[in-house]
């Protein structure tokens, strides 16, 4: 399972103690990790680390909660889109964040603007969705690097 991350977090850093940043990287562990246990692991009581984790809920650091399925025979790459200088970024991600497959997506910085995480149960799934992202209104360009092997 794995948790996913609005942007505004690096803008929100600062706002977020140890026992916070303890919480967050438990649950990117395992997001379904109970509270009870949650609060062990952190030195807090149960409803102190329920309060902990809907008060990252309720000020967007956990966006969501998520779940990382596994696709036998499956296909799975980083896509990476350059788009025009013209588009709305934050309405294209709201786009691709609908589209099949997609299951995480960072705006990042240099020549490429965007890249996400797509899976597909096999290759021509897998093209049939990179194309449609192509016929975006706004992106330029993809690139896309196959995954071959995961490491965990």
């Amino acid at each position: 399972m794995i948790i996913i991350f609005m942007r505004e977090i690096a803008n929100m850093a600062w706002k977020i103690d140890e026992i916070d940043r303890k919480i967050l990287e438990i649950l990117r562990e395992d997001a379904r990790t109970p509270n009870e246990k949650l609060g062990k692991k952190v030195g807090l009581s149960e409803p102190a680390a329920r309060r902990r984790v809907n008060n990252l809920l309720a000020r967007g650091i956990i966006s969501r909660f998520t779940i990382d399925i596994a696709e036998s025979g499956g296909v799975t790459a980083l896509v990476f889109l350059a788009t025009s200088p013209d588009v709305k970024t934050d309405r294209l991600i709201q786009s691709l964040c609908k589209e099949d497959g997609v299951s995480a997506i960072w705006e990042i910085s240099g020549e490429l603007d965007i890249a996400l995480l797509l899976s597909a149960p096999d290759m021509e799934s897998f093209n049939r969705r990179v194309d449609e992202m192509r016929m975006m209104s706004g992106v330029k360009k993809t690139q896309t690097s196959i995954v071959m092997k995961k490491w965990q």
